[in-house]
């Protein structure tokens, strides 16, 4: 007991415990992006992601299992876990500053886009010369038709399937890039498509995803050129030209928004 002011013995006040919320979204939480869903989207749909449930304050002799969990932005073979959180605490920053619908209604316009020029390939001409690779470029044509709708009518998907989507459009716009019987010039223009694929790759991918996606494309981008570097009369020098920027972009795009994305992440926690 504590003398007051007035003499009178006062009792000491007690602390209040302290808390944090829970980060990476553990338990279905988004962390610390659901603290700007409910400052920037009050009316943002919430999901099945609560807000984050408040726990003990770790004590100093567990520092160390702190700093455990910072292994994210040091080893490239994170557990599972802990990648799904990392995509829990993105997608939760998207909810807080736009609707998610957009961006889903964005993404199938997108992979429409990949089945229209396959079908517009076939109409006009530049369908493939032979039975199984006409079969490919149609395949490639109906995947792309079929994710849109896909997009359309689903939520938004785990980390998991997002990366097969990623990974299938990757080899579905190769594959229809290659099967087309069309100039290199368009065969050069429709490999734009990884370019934009890649803002979703780059946004929402971990980082061996990411690798994944790249390698996809650029190996794509250059199997397209090397094929008709062979098969017409392009020269080398207007290839390599044309071979360069082509790659850097689609390597680029990808890797400044993982950059810009995981710096934010970082400063938020």
């Amino acid at each position: 007991m504590a003398p007051g002011p007035e003499g009178i013995p006062q009792p000491f006040p007690q602390p209040l415990p302290q808390t944090y919320p829970q980060s990476y979204g553990q338990g279905g939480a988004f962390g610390s992006a659901g603290a700007f869903g409910t400052a920037f989207t009050p009316s943002a749909p919430s999901r099945a992601y609560a807000s984050p449930r408040p726990e003990s304050y770790p004590s100093a002799d567990s520092v160390a299992d702190i700093g455990s969990d910072n292994r994210d932005e040091r080893d490239d073979d994170a557990p599972r876990g802990l990648l799904e959180s990392r995509y829990e605490w993105i997608v939760g920053m998207m909810y807080s500053f736009t609707d998610e619908r957009v961006v889903r209604v964005l993404i199938a316009l997108f992979t429409a886009g990949m089945g229209v020029c396959a079908t517009l390939e076939i109409l006009f001409g530049f369908g493939a010369r032979t039975q199984p690779a006409l079969g490919i470029q149609i395949g490639c044509g109906v995947f792309a038709f079929t994710a849109a709708l896909w997009w359309l009518v689903i939520s938004w998907p785990r980390l998991w399937t997002l990366f097969v989507f990623v990974v299938l459009a990757d080899i579905g716009i190769v594959a229809a890039n290659l099967t087309a019987d069309m100039p290199p010039e368009f065969a050069i223009g429709k490999t734009a498509f990884l370019a934009v694929l890649g803002l979703v790759a780059g946004i929402f991918l971990d980082r061996w995803m990411l690798a994944t996606h790249m390698v996809l494309s650029a190996g794509g981008v250059t199997a397209i050129i090397g094929w008709k570097l062979f098969t017409t009369d392009v020269p080398v020098l207007g290839a390599m030209v044309v071979w360069v920027p082509v790659v850097a972009l689609t390597i680029a795009i990808p890797v400044l928004l993982y950059t810009f994305v995981r710096a934010v992440r970082l400063d938020q926690n």
